[in-house]
């Protein structure tokens, strides 16, 4: 029983990774006659940050759980940015970024969702809708 115990215990620590503290994914969308921009970051914190291209400021709009932060960023990685090179430009733009501080960051951008992968699609529509509910 002891050792079931310390087995549930020894992968419960490894299992549940932390995500670097650098880490951060930005979505966002913009352009058009006005050139407005809004973009939402998340933290490795859960805090989802909001910010407009009229503001320099930053606001915290919503806190996640860390199971959702951790779901949202294993997801990401799995998107597999880094291999992508997408950087469609037109009059309105959606974008999605995975970065790291100076180690890496990775940026797809499209115009028409018809030429953007599905699953960042997908990704980028969940993201969405869980930062506007």
């Amino acid at each position: 029983m002891k050792k079931l115990i310390l087995f549930s215990f020894i992968f419960g620590v490894f299992a549940c990774k932390s995500i670097p503290k650098e880490q951060e994914i930005t979505v966002g969308s913009g352009g058009g006659f006005a050139n407005l921009w809004q973009s939402y970051t998340i933290k490795p914190s859960g805090e989802i940050l909001y910010r407009t291209n009229k503001s320099d400021s930053l606001k915290v709009i919503q806190k996640l759980t860390k199971a959702q932060t951790q779901k949202i960023f294993k997801a990401v990685q799995g998107l597999h940015l880094d291999s992508l090179s997408q950087n469609e430009t037109g009059n309105m733009n959606h974008y999605l970024v995975f970065s790291e501080g100076k180690k890496f960051s990775y940026k797809t951008q499209w115009t028409n969702p018809k030429n953007v992968n599905d699953s960042i699609k997908t990704f980028y529509q969940s993201l969405m809708d869980k930062i506007k509910n």
